[in-house]
């Protein structure tokens, strides 16, 4: 309960009001390990993931197999929201990035009112309207990257987004660097030239996953 009460659906909710919610929500808690499957959302996929503990990556499934990540989730995340509030042909899929514990609730469990009537209940589901808000800023976020031409210019508005979250010049990467092309939908090879050729330009400095700017980069 102590990862759970800091999952943002949760916030203003005691714990054992959260007790009560998880029986309620007839909730149903599951392990993966590194790798594997956690879902898929197609059509009719109505659960909605809870991060106990753990990484999980949301992708996008191409008409050829290959995937697009469009997120990585940590600690006390939320997932499939989005994709069990609304109609969509595309599938999605989630994978575990690193062993994780989650709890799966149906979003009806979420969205119904119980017969209680519990005012905790009406605060998650604000929680959870609140979240989705953030989702699209971050969707947006995301669009802006991806709309630079260039490798180099998605890699420094990449960048610039992470250190504006930190606000240090430095940050330490979520995810490997075969996740990150995947994210920003370019090749891994082309990807890792241009960043040496931006390490002997000297606008980064790199030691394993810590980046570090020698500049503020502009948009």
């Amino acid at each position: 309960m102590e990862n759970l009460i800091k999952n943002p659906i949760f916030t203003g909710v005691s714990i054992d009001e959260i007790e009560k919610m998880v029986v309620c929500f007839e909730a149903e808690k599951k392990f993966f390990r590194e790798k594997e499957t956690v879902s898929v959302y197609d059509v009719g996929c109505q659960k909605v993931g809870l991060l106990y503990h753990g990484c999980v990556s949301i992708n996008r499934i191409n008409a050829d197999g290959s995937l697009d990540m469009l997120e990585y989730i940590e600690n006390s995340g939320i997932f499939g929201a989005a994709f069990s509030f609304y109609q969509h042909e595309d599938e999605f899929i989630v994978i575990c990035e690193k062993n994780c514990t989650i709890l799966f609730v149906d979003k009806t469990h979420i969205t119904k009112r119980c017969s209680n009537a519990c005012a905790h209940h009406s605060i998650v589901i604000e929680n959870l309207l609140s979240f989705m808000s953030e989702k699209i800023s971050s969707l947006t976020e995301k669009v802006d990257i991806l709309s630079h031409r260039t490798i180099r210019e998605k890699l420094l508005c990449y960048f610039r987004v992470q250190l504006a979250k930190k606000s240090t010049n430095y940050f330490h990467l979520p995810f490997s660097y075969l996740a990150l092309a995947n994210y920003l939908c370019i090749d891994r090879s082309a990807m890792m030239r241009e960043l040496k050729k931006m390490k002997e330009d000297d606008v980064v400095q790199v030691s394993g996953k810590r980046i570090f700017l020698n500049y503020t980069p502009k948009s």
